[in-house]
């Protein structure tokens, strides 16, 4: 779909920080991250419901979630842990119409932190994006921790 984000970012019409790449999905850092290492999954196919991919997609986006979380905690980031978060619709808080998987990495007490920039989410605003280098030097710590 030619106007979606999304997609244009899974064809490289967009720029990126990309953490990890198959033929089914890709992994980037989130540009409105919800905390440090914050990372979206996103399938190569438009879909803006998860029930319109077939469940080996499904079932994929998942299984490379969780590698990526792995390689997120060996970087350093969500060492307490890691919210996985899919809003599957409008009425879930999708803002944008193109299914994704968040994995956001969890310290200890960041809750304070994250409230108000969970509540720009919500509203459909985001915030101050974070600059493309602080992104990209996330992305290569993380990469390097992947399991293979």
């Amino acid at each position: 779909m030619s106007n979606c984000l999304f997609c244009n970012i899974t064809q490289k019409k967009e720029t990126s920080s990309i953490v990890y790449e198959d033929d089914i999905c890709m992994a980037i850092m989130d540009i409105f991250p919800l905390g440090e290492g914050h990372i979206l999954v996103l399938p190569k196919q438009h879909a803006v419901l998860i029930s319109e991919l077939d469940t080996a997609t499904q079932s994929h986006l998942f299984t490379v979630g969780s590698k990526i979380v792995e390689g997120q905690r060996k970087a350093g980031f969500g060492v307490k842990g890691t919210n996985f978060l899919l809003n599957d619709g409008k009425a879930a808080n999708q803002t944008v119409p193109h299914i994704h998987l968040h994995l956001i990495p969890r310290k200890k007490g960041d809750l304070i932190t994250a409230i108000p920039k969970l509540a720009l989410h919500i509203t459909g605003l985001f915030g101050k994006s974070t600059k493309r280098d602080k992104l990209n030097r996330q992305a290569k710590a993380i990469k390097q921790h992947l399991p293979v």
